[in-house]
């Protein structure tokens, strides 16, 4: 992929997920930290990932991407660079073709937050991402998109594009055939259980694998949220 395609892939997943985004709430107009993890979670971890060492999806993903470690960023710079950064993107000489100006996405109030937000990481880091897990209880627009990609490479084969237990392997796996997931009512706490040990480590079919040794338990905590969303 040359640096072209690269670029047009980016602005494409970077719509994508925006439109996914849910806003913060009319009534939240005064700015805190609180809010500012809120919007950090929809709109940043996508490419700075949830620890903000730029383990996101899309450098993760992506060959050639750019360095997102934000850690390692705010700290080279003051607050007003910091907003301007946010604001203007990547229309500042000095800032990646990567970074999209959030100026026109954001509201004052989840400008303000965000910054105060970004300001707690370079300042208390620790603290920093204390907040942004107690904002993340509920899976995250992220945490799904992350899941989506991880079942179209580990999981669509036997259970099909969307869950139905279609997938190609279906015509081989008989006794018993893959499981339809949109009929699954099970806990999360149980899928986990099986996505990681197996069909077998749960005295379920031995036809599926365990995931444990391949995948990490976020991972797995990510797929598991995106087979929640093709339930019935």
């Amino acid at each position: 992929m040359n640096a072209s395609s690269l670029k047009h892939a980016v602005v494409v997943l970077l719509i994508l997920f925006l439109c996914l985004l849910s806003t913060v709430r009319a009534e939240d107009t005064t700015p805190s930290t609180q809010i500012g993890a809120k919007v950090y979670q929809q709109r940043c971890v996508l490419c700075h990932g949830s620890q903000a060492m730029g383990e996101g999806i899309l450098p993760m993903k992506l060959k050639g991407y750019p360095n997102t470690n934000l850690l390692q960023r705010i700290r080279q710079r003051n607050e007003q660079e910091i907003q301007n950064i946010v604001t203007h993107g990547a229309s500042l000489d000095s800032i990646s073709d990567y970074m999209p100006p959030m100026g026109a996405e954001l509201s004052w109030t989840e400008l303000e937050s965000v910054v105060d937000f970004l300001m707690l990481l370079k300042e208390d880091t620790d603290k920093g991402l204390s907040l942004l897990a107690s904002v993340n209880a509920s899976p995250s627009e992220q945490s799904i998109f992350a899941g989506r990609d991880i079942y179209e490479t580990r999981c669509v084969l036997c259970h099909g594009a969307s869950g139905q237990g279609d997938g190609r392997m279906s015509k081989i796996i008989k006794s018993p055939p893959p499981f339809n997931l949109t009929l699954s009512r099970l806990p999360k706490a149980y899928l986990i259980d099986i996505v990681t040990k197996g069909g077998e480590g749960m005295k379920r079919s031995g036809q599926m694998p365990p995931w444990g040794d391949q995948l990490t338990q976020e991972e797995i905590g990510h797929v598991v949220d995106y087979i929640v969303t093709l339930r019935k």
